[in-house]
């Protein structure tokens, strides 16, 4: 197959050649670009030329100004050798490599000096006499450069040297030289990485630009197409030679996990995010958790501007290396810390329920990574953080060097168990997704059980999704209490004052009982759990009481008895005596009760009243018309005594 280069035929860079490979060649302004073009009018990544079959295709890639053949704009062509196409303002020309071959490389530099300028200034001999010094110098130069051996960049173009090899690099040949996509993952969270000839060896490395426009991402994460099996507790050493420049920054790491799908332990861990002006190796050695078999290998970039441009090449995982993994376990229990020096996670004894903690993440970061920290993959290790998990007596004491918040990752189902307390000693329920200013922090379920505590309160923000539950606090340390044995003894010695209360018919004592048992020690779920499902034996008890005075309100009413009424009354008096106006479930249909039928009875006793006060009245009338006098004025003063008008 023929082989072919771009010309540039335009600009101080007039007559410099590019070989167009069989991997995508990008032009554009940007410095990550296969061809730059230092064009005010060529967008940052203007145009690519790719190999399909046996044809090379020109595509558009959304350039402000436009690419052109012939005058004519165009989005999509097959060129042909000869075209010349405009990019902004240059030309380039696609043409056969050897077309100009037989040009001498003297003669070359004296073609690419700017003829006008010598006619305006009258072409004098010095002039000339230097243009013919300078083309024998270039001749010169271009002969030292293809008699070298080694890594030199000219503009435009890179001259491969030969592919670093590391010994026992468990990645293959082409893999580790980024020779190529195979066994890569290009196209991962953020934005895409793409291949380059910029190499630091061989032919070929990834980089990855930020794309036009404000909503383009300002990160990218290159990973492995597969995980690389590896054993528990041994060491691991991951390098790569990277570059970021234009105010990117790199960050090498390892993300360590288990082949089986039921263990939700993700441990990630690398290099600090930096910036690397020129090509740089870069390391971290890790060892790897227990109950861990796989690893991944990524990339992270951060591209917070649209210079900003990451490329990496000669990449080698290989075992050994000096580093220990996190394995401790509390004292007072049987709960496990496992991870590496920055990402830590808490293993609980319930092989249904493994996990109690799933890691610990930055809460802040700065500006630039605010992107991939709302992706939930900012880590520790990408600040240059650390975090120290100290074992005692009820749980750990997790704390984050270099950090000033912290976010704790753990299951979704932790919410079931929220609980909240600040300075005082109860305990009250909250929303999962929501802010709260709490002290202590209550999550879990019986054998996932515990609780975050921090010194003073301060505001905690929780959030679910994705299968997680994050909760996030201002603070580089924090107290993680999975112990509760002298809660549990306190909460079963109140579970059983109330069940001895119930069986005495005592049911408001019984509910006060569980109710400070909810406010002060809801740490142990059995003994919780309990509480709960007697709280809601009584209160059924107390719905069927109410239930039943409701049936005889509605009996009385629909008969018109003062019995009826008044057993209503008396039936809500008992019930507020026994149980307390505070205990009651539904105080406002209670209340609605007692006014219905002590309405109902003052309207019967009036009626009543009535009846009396007129019987009584024509009592006294009769008495007078028959001269009865003192008895008449005895029945009087009964009625304006006992049964005053209204």
């Amino acid at each position: 197959m023929a082989q072919y280069v771009l010309e540039i035929l335009d600009g101080d860079r007039a007559g410099e050649v590019l070989a167009v490979a069989d991997r995508p060649l990008r032009i554009g302004r940007k410095p990550g670009n296969d061809l730059v073009l230092a064009d005010e009018k060529t967008s940052g990544v203007h145009a690519e030329i790719v190999l399909e079959g046996d044809r090379h295709v020109l595509r558009d890639l959304g350039s402000t100004n436009g690419t052109f053949l012939d005058g004519k704009r165009i989005t999509e062509i097959v060129l042909t050798p000869g075209d010349v196409v405009t990019v902004g303002r240059l030309r380039v020309k696609f043409r056969d490599e050897g077309e100009a071959a037989k040009a001498d490389p003297g003669e070359l530099a004296v073609r690419r000096l700017d003829a006008g300028k010598l006619g305006r200034r009258g072409g004098s001999a010095g002039l000339l006499a230097a243009a013919l010094v300078l083309a024998l110098g270039a001749g010169g130069w271009f002969w030292w450069q293809g008699s070298q051996q080694g890594d030199v960049e000219t503009p435009g173009r890179t001259r491969a040297r030969a592919v670093v090899v590391v010994a026992g690099n468990q990645l293959a040949g082409p893999v580790a030289g980024c020779e190529g996509e195979e066994g890569w993952a290009l196209r991962g969270p953020g934005a895409a990485w793409q291949t380059t000839t910029s190499s630091h060896s061989g032919a070929g490395a990834f980089q990855v630009m930020r794309g036009e426009g404000d909503d383009a991402p300002d990160f990218a994460v290159l990973r492995l197409a597969e995980p690389l099996p590896v054993f528990a507790l041994r060491t691991m050493t991951l390098a790569a030679h990277v570059e970021a420049r234009g105010g990117a920054q790199v960050a090498l790491r390892a993300v360590f996990a288990s082949a089986n799908e039921q263990v939700p332990f993700r441990f990630c861990s690398g290099t600090p995010l930096a910036a690397v002006d020129a090509w740089q190796r870069i390391e971290v050695v890790l060892a790897v958790p227990p109950g861990c078999d796989r690893l991944q290998l990524e990339v992270v970039a951060v591209l917070p501007g649209a210079e900003a441009v990451v490329r990496v090449d000669d990449v080698a995982i290989v075992e050994g290396g000096n580093a220990a993994a996190l394995e401790v376990k509390q004292a007072d229990g049987s709960q496990t810390a496992i991870g590496t020096g920055c990402a830590v996670a808490v293993r609980s004894v319930d092989n249904e329920n493994p996990a109690i903690l799933l890691g610990v993440l930055p809460e802040r970061v700065p500006e630039a990574l605010q992107g991939l920290h709302r992706a939930d993959l900012c880590v520790l290790s990408d600040l240059g953080q650390t975090v120290v998990c100290t074992p005692g007596e009820r749980g750990f004491t997790l704390a984050a060097a270099g950090a000033d918040s912290l976010r704790f990752v753990l299951p979704a189902e932790a919410v079931g168990g929220l609980a909240i307390a600040s300075d005082d000693l109860a305990f009250a329920g909250t929303a999962a997704d929501s802010e709260f200013l709490a002290r202590r922090v209550l999550v879990g379920d019986r054998l996932t059980r515990a609780m975050l505590q921090v010194p003073a309160a301060v505001t905690w923000r929780g959030r679910t999704g994705g299968g997680r539950y994050r909760l996030s606090a201002p603070a580089n340390q924090v107290e993680l209490l999975l112990s509760f044995r002298s809660e549990r003894q306190q909460a079963g010695e109140l579970v059983r004052q109330a069940g001895r209360a119930r069986d005495e018919k005592r049911p408001g004592e019984a509910l006060d009982h569980i109710a400070t048992l909810m406010r002060t020690l809801p740490m142990d779920t059995e003994q919780l759990g309990r509480a709960t499902a007697l709280r809601t034996e009584i209160l059924a008890q107390q719905a069927a009481t109410v239930g039943a005075l409701q049936r005889d309100l509605e009996e009385a009413a629909f008969f018109s008895t003062r019995g009826g009424f008044e057993r209503v009354v008396l039936g809500v008096a008992e019930l507020r005596q026994l149980y307390g106006d505070h205990n009651l479930e539904d105080p406002a249909a209670v209340q609605a009760l007692q006014d219905r039928a002590g309405a109902q009875l003052l309207a019967i006793d009036g009626q009543q009243r009535d009846r009396e006060r007129s019987r009584l009245q024509a009592l006294a009338k009769a008495l007078g018309e028959a001269q009865q006098t003192g008895l008449q004025t005895l029945v009087e003063q009964y009625v304006d005594r006992q049964l005053p008008a209204k």
